[in-house]
């Protein structure tokens, strides 16, 4: 008898947390504010140098590929839907005190941080998806 379901079980927490730490990888190792990124690598150091420019390819070829992904997987109502919920969740934490405006280095990190999830989670959505409604792909077409 033929089976109907030829993929296997996801198991949705596992992918959403390898995609979720390859984008705080990405994210954190192109910027952050401790000093110990890309950035300040390329910055604060004499001359550019073939693994300046190797390891500089590879970081963009990787956000590159995982905002596409993301792109095409939830499009532009879910990319304004996560955006505002960071947007919502930072006044949140500024209103009950967590941190507030003023302190740089916690509110990059809080963006930097919901920015690689909003990666993974869009990369991952599509998995969600296809296993909610039954379809066989479901990527958007690209603009």
């Amino acid at each position: 008898m033929a089976r109907l379901d030829i993929n296997p079980r996801i198991d949705f927490p596992r992918l959403f947390l390898r995609r979720g730490l390859l984008a705080t990888t990405l994210v954190f190792g192109t910027y952050n504010p401790s000093g110990y990124s890309y950035y300040h690598w390329l910055t604060q150091s004499d001359g550019f140098t073939t693994p300046k420019l190797f390891v500089g390819i590879a970081l963009l070829t990787g956000l590159v590929a995982l905002a596409r992904m993301a792109f095409l997987s939830i499009g532009y109502f879910g990319i304004t839907a996560l955006s505002v919920m960071v947007l919502m969740s930072l006044a949140a934490g500024v209103g009950l005190g967590f941190f507030g405006f003023g302190d740089v280095h916690v509110t990059a990190y809080f963006v930097l941080f919901w920015i690689a999830m909003v990666l993974g989670v869009g990369t991952s959505w599509s998995f969600v998806q296809k296993r909610i409604s039954g379809e066989r792909d479901v990527l958007r077409t690209p603009p």
